[in-house]
């Protein structure tokens, strides 16, 4: 099978390039071993996304957002983040900022079915499902995929959506940074007993990061950033213990709290690709990068990845070859900045808040303060996050 461009993995950033891609005049096929899963029959999927305007923007223009299920998003009007004095605090509001809302809370598989119903219906596209890309041979004019059902795939441009393992990454030679931070987020939905208000409330503690984002229907989606062992003890907690040592981290700021469903976990990881392009191939997403979830940019830097290159090969104009080396460069460069600058940022802020050297605890409870007084500085910060 020929195609112009494969895309290898069809998790949420794969199925955003085939979309952003989907006027192109391209021929696209997409190879993804798993089918998606389906929306959770009750309560809420475990794992949920902090959708920036940006990435909202992107997913309307490739007619992705109308296809969510409304009803199961919740908007992000206010952010509180305390510090670990309990007195420390940031405020952030969607309203002071002139924009109607922060971010959106989104399931994974609420977005995952909305680009799958996308994809059903777009011309010049294949999703390979159930099979996985086994080894590709990259030649000069094209790459050759070796797929699990003996198909082989040739594409000019083999763009590797498929995750922090990604193995076209590996296959293609690429190295990456990995740092290893010892912790785990551990993840929860639960209903609690004062409304959220659209407000999602941080706490940086020394025994972690904890995030408690809001969810339709009165309920909470918990993400506890902690060390590898004490998230294996909340893990053993049995729904009651665990609801109330949430609520007591929280400082019972929802009242009473109760489980929906069981926790989980995953290991949390620093991961840099060296570079984000190899001849006949494109990293995006987790295949690229992967940052602390503190700040919940992961997948919006994996949507701004996708919309990027889609712009560098929609705009590539006499350029016949969708995989030719200048274009690949181009795409990297517009990338780099952006993906340095938020490594900096989540990298940064956990050293800053996991580190116990004598006085820093004082110093950073006291920049949270400062930083909330200082309004232009705010406005700054809120900018930078609205992508």
């Amino acid at each position: 099978m020929k195609v112009d461009i494969a895309i290898v993995g069809g998790g949420l950033v794969g199925g955003s390039i085939a979309r952003a891609l989907g006027q192109s005049g391209l021929s696209l096929a997409m190879v993804e071993p798993r089918s998606p899963r389906p929306l959770p029959g009750t309560g809420f999927d475990l794992r949920v996304y902090a959708l920036n305007p940006g990435s909202v923007r992107c997913l309307e223009g490739w007619g992705v957002w109308p296809r969510l299920a409304q009803e199961r998003i919740a908007p992000v009007q206010e952010m509180l983040v305390f510090g670990d004095d309990g007195s420390s605090k940031l405020e952030f509001s969607a309203y002071r900022n002139g924009v109607f809302e922060l971010a959106a809370i989104v399931e994974e598989s609420n977005l995952q079915q909305a680009l799958t119903g996308c994809l059903d219906g777009q011309t010049d596209f294949v999703l390979l499902s159930g099979v996985e890309c086994l080894r590709a041979d990259w030649r000069e004019s094209a790459a050759v995929l070796a797929l699990s059902d003996g198909t082989e795939l040739e594409a000019r441009l083999v763009i590797a959506a498929d995750g922090a393992e990604s193995r076209m990454r590996s296959q293609a030679g690429i190295e990456v940074e990995v740092r290893d931070y010892g912790q785990r987020g551990v993840v929860a939905s639960f209903d609690v007993e004062r409304p959220h208000r659209n407000v999602a409330f941080q706490w940086f503690r020394k025994d972690g990061v904890l995030a408690l984002l809001p969810l339709p229907q009165g309920q909470v989606s918990m993400v506890w950033s902690t060390a590898d062992a004490h998230a294996q003890d909340l893990l053993a907690m049995g729904g009651e213990e665990l609801a109330g040592a949430v609520g007591d981290a929280a400082a019972h700021r929802l009242g009473a709290m109760r489980i929906n469903g069981a926790a989980a976990a995953f290991a949390l990881r620093r991961l840099r690709a060296t570079r984000l392009i190899a001849p006949r191939l494109a990293l995006l997403g987790d295949a690229a990068h992967n940052v602390h979830p503190l700040a919940g940019q992961g997948l919006n830097l994996g949507i701004a990845d996708a919309e990027s290159l889609a712009e560098v090969i929609g705009g590539r104009g006499l350029e016949s070859d969708c995989g030719a080396t200048a274009l690949l460069r181009r795409y990297e460069r517009s990338r780099k900045e952006d993906i340095l600058a938020m490594e900096c940022v989540t990298d940064g802020l956990h050293k800053l808040f996991s580190s116990s050297l004598p006085g820093l605890s004082r110093l950073r409870n006291a920049g949270l303060n400062l930083v909330d007084q200082l309004s232009p500085l705010k406005k700054l910060l809120v900018k930078r996050a609205l992508g």
